[in-house]
């Protein structure tokens, strides 16, 4: 280690930076950051790298290395080392790191099956886009935000979220009610089988309230219904529900691009252009991350299954995208009394 370099523990570094963004970054950017950056701190201290000064190359690229070993999608790791960059990049400015250190990481490029959006939405990454959503003034009770919200906590299909009226939200009982309507244009892919009633938890409901009393359209379909989630046109097309999730989902929002980008040029941010981001995240992938949280939560799949409609084999063979890893550490915890996504451990 150089004598010129400040002796600071990988601990103190994040917390170092971590304090510095929270001068001027929102609460849920800073949260995303000590989220992400958790692995290498805990990383470190297992590999006894007790002072920032002693990190090179090498050392960057094995903790990449123990990252894809742990079986976590190659976004994630991307997501981790674009926020390892960062810490070094603040470290480098106060003289804590190898002045050349941060030249040596270079962010994983993901291949093209690697990039798209039938990837689960993952946990960590809903956690900072709701927590943001929640604390923003202009984007609190958006359809962005309600969308996001109702699918994530629900698990539930487009199709059916689509499929809600007005009348299906009971503010008071905390519930959504899904109900098949093939007649009026709004079917479940289970049909009769698919109707439920499925609990909320209170900041989703809140959520909900402001949406319809603030940013909700107040317009009927062709067929006269009123809509839950509407538009100027009445009830909202598959493809509006796509462009809600694909912008609604980019790591922008939130955080630095992790794809080198500026928000307010990057033609991704565009209406109809979202899909086109390599880290936002279709509708189906927001259902496939919640059922996986859900399992993780210690929520017999029994249960998750009732919620979002799927059978218990369906959901082992097609939506529990977790890892070994991830069952091992996550799924022997005790059943949460709540699902809310701000409930955890």
């Amino acid at each position: 280690m150089s004598d010129e370099l400040r002796d600071l523990s990988p601990r103190e570094a994040r917390e170092r930076f971590l304090a510095r963004r929270a001068q001027t970054q929102a609460e849920a950017t800073v949260r995303s950051y000590q989220n992400r950056l958790g692995a290498f701190v805990h990383w470190c201290e297992s590999e006894n790298i007790e002072s920032m000064a002693e990190l090179n190359g090498w050392l960057v690229d094995e903790f990449q290395a123990f990252r894809e070993s742990q079986g976590v999608s190659p976004s994630t790791v991307k997501g981790s080392i674009v926020a390892v960059r960062q810490l070094v990049k603040y470290c480098q400015r106060i003289e804590a790191v190898d002045p050349n250190l941060l030249d040596k990481i270079q962010v994983p490029k993901l291949s093209k099956d690697q990039q798209t959006s039938d990837q689960k939405l993952a946990a960590e990454d809903a956690l900072s886009l709701l927590s943001m959503y929640r604390e923003s003034r202009r984007l609190y009770g958006t359809a962005w935000h309600a969308f996001l919200e109702v699918t994530w906590h629900t698990g539930a299909r487009m199709g059916g979220v689509r499929a809600l009226d007005l009348s299906d939200f009971d503010k008071e009982e905390r519930s959504l009610e899904f109900r098949h309507q093939p007649d009026s244009g709004t079917p479940l892919k289970n049909k009769e089988e698919g109707e439920r009633v499925v609990g909320l938890p209170e900041p989703v409901v809140d959520a909900l309230d402001v949406y319809i009393a603030r940013e909700r359209s107040d317009k009927r379909d062709e067929f006269g219904r009123e809509p839950l989630f509407s538009c100027r046109q009445g009830r909202p097309s598959r493809s509006t529900f796509r462009s809600w999730s694909y912008r609604g989902t980019q790591p922008c929002l939130y955080m630095e691009c992790p794809h080198g980008r500026q928000r307010h040029s990057c033609s991704f941010t565009s209406r109809g252009q979202g899909s086109k981001c390599p880290s936002s995240r279709a509708p189906h992938a927001i259902r496939t991350g919640s059922i996986t949280w859900q399992l993780d939560r210690g929520v017999p799949i029994e249960l998750v299954a009732e919620r979002v409609n799927a059978t218990p084999s369906t959901i082992r063979r097609y939506y529990d995208k977790a890892d070994e890893h991830e069952r091992f550490r996550e799924r022997r915890r005790e059943l949460s009394a709540s699902l809310d996504i701000q409930n955890h451990d």
